[in-house]
This record gives C-alpha cells, sequence and structure tokens, in this order.
C-alpha cells in the first residue's frame, strides 16, 4: 500500500499533512497539481520552514521517495529524496541496518514522473541506478518523521 504527505513552502519540519492512500494515476496527479511555484515562494518568505514537499511512502517495504523544490520564481529545481533500508557490517561482522537518504538534484519533471512510476512498480533497482545518475546533493543516516 502507498500513502502521501504534504509539507507546505515555510511550515514547520514537524508539520505535514497525511494525505492518505494513492496509487500511481492519483499521485501523478497530486504532483501535477501542486503548486510548486506558489509553495516554493512562501517557503522563500519563511526560510526558517521547510521547503515544499510531496512524500510517498511504501508502508509494506518501508521505502520513501519524495519530491521538493528550491530556487525562485525564474530558477527552480527540484530536490528528490530517497530513503531504503541499508544494511553494513562492523569490523566484528555483525550486520547494522538502518534507514539511508540520498537526495539527488533534477529540473527535470519527466524524469521524476519516470521515476515514481518506477517506486510504484517496485522496481527500486533501476529507480535507485538511474537516480544514481543525477547530481548527489546530500546522503545521510535518514531522519525518522518525528526528526524531520
Amino acid at each position: 500500500m502507498f500513502t502521501y504527505d504534504i509539507q507546505y513552502g515555510g511550515e514547520p519540519y514537524d508539520n505535514y499533512e497525511f494525505m492518505g492512500q494513492t496509487d500511481l494515476d492519483c499521485f501523478l496527479s497530486v504532483v501535477d497539481n501542486f503548486p510548486w511555484i506558489d509553495e516554493m515562494e512562501k517557503a522563500n518568505a519563511r526560510p526558517q520552514g521547510s521547503s515544499p514537499t510531496i512524500s510517498l511512502q511504501n508502508t509494506t517495504d518501508k521505502k520513501e521517495i519524495w519530491i521538493s523544490m528550491a530556487g525562485d520564481r525564474l530558477n527552480h529545481g527540484y530536490l528528490v529524496g530517497y530513503s531504503y533500508l541499508r544494511s553494513t557490517k562492523n569490523w566484528l561482522g555483525k550486520i547494522r541496518s538502518y534507514y539511508w537518504l540520498e537526495i539527488y538534484l533534477t529540473e527535470d519533471m519527466l524524469m521524476i514522473k519516470h521515476y515514481l512510476q518506477l517506486y510504484f512498480a517496485g522496481d527500486y533497482d533501476v529507480l535507485h541506478a538511474k537516480m544514481k545518475q543525477l547530481p548527489l546533493f546530500k546522503e545521510l543516516k535518514a531522519p525518522s518523521k518525528n526528526e524531520r
């Protein structure tokens, strides 16, 4: 099952609106109809708050992808975040798992929509490989919803 939430521009980071269950067509419509530029301007007016962001969660495997926008009316782009379970082995051979977040930069909404199709299809290996072709903005241990 897939669910999504929305963070509006300039709002506190812990303030997001849970929108409920979705599917690919519904979610693409939400992305298309979201007032990205207006919300980005609200975020610019209140820089202590969040950027406009739409987050999509797969409740079964806990992977998440989100889209955010930054810039100004004339010069803007998208940040695309992908969070997934990552495992590493320490020097004693013990495996430790945690959620890892990678954030990439793009100006191409059509590419983002292709990523969303791959995400909904569960084709995570192809999704991840394609995202890694974009410029990396940042990667870090993924914060929980409560730490946003």
